[in-house]
């Protein structure tokens, strides 16, 4: 059974990974182009169509100044999906105490439906985070409103998500990094999308460097060339590996990332042929 929940500390910040959803899936569509001997190896498999441990996961960080919410979940739909823990953020949120209304900032790593499907529990509804301000790239933001994507599904379902709050004057919108509250500074790491953003979190001296999609396993922090199919921009979401990979060293961070299974913490060495993942 998949861990849905699991809190740790980064300094005086407690920091816990919640899970909207744990299913198992093939994972060869994020390594668009490898060859499967190469990237299931690395895996540690040997057939490309093994289901291996997912995640829709979300993180909430308390003992600052604000209570924040990186990514907001899948939403009501997951709990369609027949996946373990599928549409639970809301309760997983509860089990630690919090009140939807303790959340003050939501940071949305960028704007697909599986990062802002609890932004309102469903059409029409009210905002399921009521006094939170959402922060999300400009660019991000600009990227899903374009007339061109009306006909995208997936557009549609984020434009749902983000429209209540934008009419309630709820989103805030920043380029580049922004120190959104104290210790957590945004990362410009796009290529996924145009405004993807990873999340830097400093406390004491301590570092977590928390990725959004610019990497979907551990090792595409090893193999920054090998690529998601959902990228959009191949370049820039290698380019993007590569930044991240030399902050994690230079920070000496710990890393996850919401598509980690729970709990999924490491560092990364460099080493002659690049960086290596070590589990924390």
């Amino acid at each position: 059974m998949p861990k849905l929940s699991e809190t740790f500390t980064v300094g005086n910040l407690e920091v816990a990974a919640l899970s909207d959803g744990a299913p198992e899936r093939a994972l060869g569509g994020f390594f668009n182009g490898v060859e499967p001997a190469d990237w299931t190896q690395a895996l540690g498999i040997t057939d490309p169509e093994q289901p291996m441990p997912f995640n829709f996961g979300t993180f909430l960080v308390r003992g600052g100044r604000r209570t924040v919410l990186i990514d907001s979940g899948y939403g009501p739909v997951a709990g369609t999906m027949g996946i373990t823990g599928g549409g639970e953020l809301l309760q997983r949120i509860e089990e630690l105490g919090v009140g939807r209304d303790e959340i003050d900032i939501v940071v949305h790593t960028h704007l697909h439906p599986d990062h802002c499907g609890w932004n309102i529990p469903e059409e029409g509804a009210e905002l399921t985070f009521p006094k939170a301000i959402f922060f999300v790239s400009r660019v991000e933001l600009d990227h899903w409103e374009q007339a061109h994507l009306d006909d995208d599904e997936r557009v549609q379902v984020s434009r749902r998500a983000m429209a209540p709050l934008k009419a309630a004057g709820r989103v805030a919108t920043f380029d580049g990094e922004l120190e959104v509250t104290t210790g957590l500074t945004t990362v410009p790491t796009p290529g996924h999308t145009p405004g993807h953003t990873s999340l830097l979190l400093a406390s004491q001296g301590e570092h977590l460097l928390i990725t959004g999609d610019a990497a979907h396993h551990p090792v595409h922090l090893e193999h920054h060339d090998w690529i998601p199919g959902v990228d959009l921009d191949p370049r820039e979401s290698e380019t993007s590996r590569h930044r991240l990979a030399a902050l994690a060293v230079e920070k000496d961070a710990v890393i996850t990332g919401g598509h980690f299974p729970i709990l999924t913490l490491g560092k990364l060495r460099q080493v002659e042929s690049g960086y290596q993942w070590v589990p924390a």
